[in-house]
């Protein structure tokens, strides 16, 4: 086997750690994960620090003095990790008939046993094949975020969402946003009639690249879809600013100076168009730099953020 094979067979992991609950102010999330894989490397993290670096060592151990594990970390000076909070961590076995589980796009449902720790026994393939317990996958279903059951007997990992992202413009801006972007969890397609930019091999290969297309098929693809108009031709930028002016879209973007801007904005005006809340024309936040890297960071901290704003106010819902 060459080289160029033996790095792209999929690697297994062997044991993995999930982060089960956090309270007060701490560097992870509930869901966070890390695997130890079959060749000893690790993949994924619990948060950094201190606390990672001790969770690397019981992952790492033999399996003999390891078993599955609840182990709490109050993030304090005495532990050298002063963030405040308190992280619960639980470390299981992961049996190679659960190995599919840990592909890209793939949910997963653990069992709590009376000590508190977690045992895989279920979960759905990114192609939607079923694998374990079919009785627990109702509870796996069910859950849209990370987290345990209201009998606190289950833990579900859920898929992450990921955000339809469109980006008209395979420049070097584009680029730059779908080299970040593919790691945020957003499903990119990249839009460009110019056969020479459009160039699979110019991105990740989980991005889509369209170079012929119509306007019947520019719909929408999600009512949280992101569009990014980023095109050689200013005329091409307001043609799809027009079209898209009027779907129900998270976020519409435009690269654009200040008269660019006004000038577009003008124009929507003249034609009767209502300026929606999600337009943001130029997009991205403001000073950060005009070199295509500087441009992807301000426009994918944009979306980030809001995303969190979403987050944030799903959570608050859901309490009251």
């Amino acid at each position: 086997m060459n080289a160029l094979a033996s790095r792209q067979r999929p690697l297994l992991p062997v044991r993995e750690a999930v982060v089960t609950r956090v309270q007060g102010s701490a560097p992870t999330v509930i869901g966070a994960s890390m695997c130890l894989l079959a060749d000893g490397s690790l993949l994924g993290t619990v948060g950094g620090g201190r606390m990672e670096y001790q969770i690397c060592q019981v992952l790492r151990s033999p399996r003999s003095e390891a078993p599955p594990a609840l182990l709490t970390f109050t993030l304090g000076t005495a532990d050298d990790q002063c963030c405040g909070g308190q992280v619960e961590i639980c470390v299981l076995d992961v049996p190679l008939f659960f190995s599919e589980l840990y592909q890209s796009g793939a949910s997963r449902l653990y069992q709590r046993d009376s000590a508190g720790r977690l045992q895989l026994v279920a979960g759905i393939t990114r192609l939607g094949r079923q694998i374990g317990s079919f009785d627990a996958l109702t509870v796996l279903l069910r859950a849209d975020a990370p987290g345990m059951d209201v009998e606190e007997r289950h833990f579900a990992l859920p898929a992450p969402h990921h955000q339809p992202l469109w980006i008209f413009g395979a420049g070097h801006v584009g680029r730059a946003v779908a080299r970040m972007a593919h790691e945020l969890d957003f499903a990119l397609s990249v839009f460009d009639e110019r056969v020479e930019w459009a160039d699979p091999a110019a991105f990740p290969p989980e991005v889509a690249v369209v170079d012929q297309w119509s306007w019947v098929d520019l719909q929408a693809p999600a009512i949280d879809a992101v569009v990014l108009i980023m095109t050689y031709s200013h005329a091409m930028d307001y043609a799809l600013l027009e079209h898209f002016i009027g779907e129900p879209l998270a976020y519409l973007g435009v690269i654009a100076s200040r008269s660019k801007a006004a000038r577009f904005s003008h124009a929507l005006a003249r034609s009767g168009h209502d300026i929606p809340d999600y337009l943001h024309m130029p997009m991205g936040l403001p000073g950060l730099g005009k070199k295509p890297p500087e441009i992807a960071i301000s426009v994918l901290a944009e979306l980030l953020r809001l995303r969190q704003q979403k987050t944030r106010f799903l959570i608050k819902g859901k309490a009251e």
